[in-house]
């Protein structure tokens, strides 16, 4: 049974049954009672040096290495596997990944470029020009609801709240409870090691709540939360602003809504390269990321994009049979019915005869095909299309751009917000214009084609620095202004 996770001591919960599980909720009377006694911690947590934090997240991370040496995490590992289809050696990369967030150096240099003044910043007042100054404080309590296609996303704002100073409420999906809560089960143990780690993990909360639980109607509608961000689409998103929108407290929401990724290439004399990190981004968490190639659009004539798309296929058998994954007969039926339609409509489909790698590729002439295909098969929608791609081959920059601010309005991409991540790989000669067109379509990331899932310390998040989502800022002025020729 999935139950509420408090390291601060005992926790009272309710029972929820969801069906096919049965969890338990923190009840809304010691949800109340944790976030009155968290304004206290925020401020002890604020009077602490700001590399004390950070020793605790460097020291988490420590413990998630050593539980997956000792082989602790198996368990964890398959519930994660069975609820989000992702292959083993996928969950593997994943939990190989959670101490490069677990780093006090990366976190510092999210911080840096997130605040004015910089991470010390955190700690007091940091002048700007002699007269000016700058303080940020935590704007908590937090509250995050997050997504479950994967552990990281849960993770980084997670870490940022807490290392801000903030008393966090974390709602993680039900898919990924049990390993979000292992990695921050570290706490537990590292309780004693320094007055940071104790109100850190003091300053935790991690809950489930069902979508219609009156546990979270109250927590969004009147507990007093300074920040809420959730992570997802409708209609969680609707349900959870109206319920804000009754909340006294007036918290502060930022939604990481769903969101896509295009690929955009051309002929850039290191084809080979650009194509096996197309074959791996689209292999790589089955293309359910925010990040994740769901569309490429090559920049050329028909034939560059045959022989560039011979290359992925090429680096789609080799990656894709090593990451074998078990998809249904349905999905089967639907992804082959879908070939089918594309074919009909002109594209030339390239495809696996393998049912545990079944990569498909359409190339396409001037725009997409794949209204068409879901038009027929709704389900082949951009959360069905899994080791799919469409590559639409167009004659310009100014083309791509275009195809890239079409994406929302297709009924193929039907729930997507808009397109986040652009790989992009086009020659040099191309790039500064092709960086122009494309700053202006609303995408928040251009990165190379090779590692579109792959995350900066320095990014912001969807446009925004998460380190300011969590603070606000305090601003010192020593001296009047020039008032002369005013008054």
């Amino acid at each position: 049974m999935i139950e509420p996770i408090y390291f601060g001591g005992s926790i009272e919960s309710v029972e929820r049954d969801l069906g096919d599980e049965k969890v338990r909720e923190v009840s809304e009377a010691n949800l109340m009672q944790l976030l009155k006694e968290g304004k206290a911690l925020q401020a002890e947590l604020c009077d602490l040096p700001l590399d004390e934090r950070l020793q605790v997240i460097d020291w988490l991370g420590e413990v998630w290495s050593e539980r997956i040496q000792a082989g602790e995490l198996a368990g964890a590992k398959e519930e994660l596997g069975r609820a989000t289809g992702y292959p083993a050696k996928l969950i593997d990369l994943e939990f190989a990944l959670v101490p490069k967030v677990l780093s006090g150096e990366e976190i510092q240099r999210n911080l840096d470029s997130s605040l004015v003044g910089g991470k010390r910043s955190l700690e007091r007042f940091l002048s700007i020009d002699g007269s000016e100054a700058f303080r940020h404080m935590p704007a908590g309590p937090s509250f995050i609801i997050s997504s479950g296609n994967s552990v990281i996303p849960t993770l980084i704002p997670t870490t940022i709240s807490l290392v801000t100073g903030n008393f966090t409420v974390l709602k993680p999906s039900i898919s990924n409870f049990r390993a979000v809560a292992e990695v921050f089960a570290g706490l537990r143990e590292l309780t004693a090691k320094s007055p940071a780690a104790h109100l850190m993990a003091r300053s935790l909360c991690i809950s489930y709540f069902g979508h219609d639980s009156p546990g979270l109607d109250a927590a969004l509608s009147r507990a007093p939360f300074g920040v809420v961000n959730f992570w997802g689409g409708e209609p969680g998103r609707g349900s959870v602003a109206a319920k804000l929108a009754q909340n006294p407290a007036h918290p502060r929401f930022f939604v990481n809504g769903p969101l896509t990724g295009v690929a955009i290439v051309g002929a850039t004399g290191d084809d080979e390269k650009v194509a096996r990190g197309l074959a791996l981004n689209m292999v790589l968490y089955e293309q359910q990321l925010c990040s994740s190639p769901t569309m490429g659009i090559y920049i050329g004539n028909y034939e560059q994009a045959l022989a560039f798309a011979s290359m992925v296929r090429s680096h789609l058998e080799s990656i894709g049979s090593s990451y074998p994954v078990d998809p249904s007969d349905d999905a089967l039926f639907v992804t082959n019915s879908a070939r089918r339609v594309l074919v009909l409509k002109g594209s030339k489909v390239l495809q696996s005869d393998s049912t545990q790698n079944p990569w498909t590729l359409a190339i396409s002439k001037g725009s997409s095909n794949l209204d068409s295909v879901v038009a027929s098969f709704p389900s082949f929608n951009v959360h069905g299309r899994r080791r799919f791609l469409e590559l639409v081959v167009v004659g310009s920059v100014e083309a791509a751009a275009a195809t890239v601010e079409r994406v929302p309005g297709m009924a193929a991409y039907k729930g997507i917000d808009k397109v986040q991540t652009i790989g992009l790989a086009v020659p040099l000669d191309q790039r500064e214009e092709a960086l122009w067109a494309l700053a202006s379509t609303g995408a928040y990331r251009i990165v190379p084609v090779e590692d579109m899932f792959m995350r900066s310390a320095v990014e912001p998040y969807d446009g925004i620095a998460l380190a300011s989502l969590f603070t606000y800022a305090v601003y010192e002025r020593n001296r009047p202004l020039p008032l002369e020729g005013i008054f």
